[in-house]
């Protein structure tokens, strides 16, 4: 797509992320049933298994704060997971219509 993109394509997924940087997210689309993409948004290697790993420590470190009696912890570790977790889902939702913006205008150009 006119170098907007780079990854891997093949009949039955794709694997896109988008030329800048920094960029830490993809799009993976995975032929359903129907013929159709069904589209995901995550990070990219090793990107994810970080995040995963940031989300145990988290969870784990509520729960030890929460035992000890500790209440700020928990809670600011709860805003700041909130926080990200918004930020993550408005970048799957910009990224995504984008996108679909680009192939809408890739298959539009093809026409004319």
């Amino acid at each position: 797509m006119n170098g907007f993109y780079n990854g891997s394509v093949g009949t039955e997924k794709f694997e896109l992320m988008r030329n800048r940087f920094p960029n830490n997210h993809r799009i993976i689309g995975i032929v359903n049933d129907r013929g159709n993409y069904d589209l995901k948004f995550d990070f990219k290697s090793p990107m994810n298994i970080l995040a995963k790993v940031l989300l145990g420590l988290g969870i784990l470190t509520i729960i030890a704060s929460l035992i000890k009696g500790n209440w700020i912890l928990p809670i600011a570790l709860t805003i700041f997971g909130l926080i990200f977790f918004a930020d993550f889902k408005l970048k799957e939702k910009k990224e995504i219509n984008r996108l679909t913006d680009k192939i809408l205008e890739f298959h539009k150009s093809e026409y004319e």
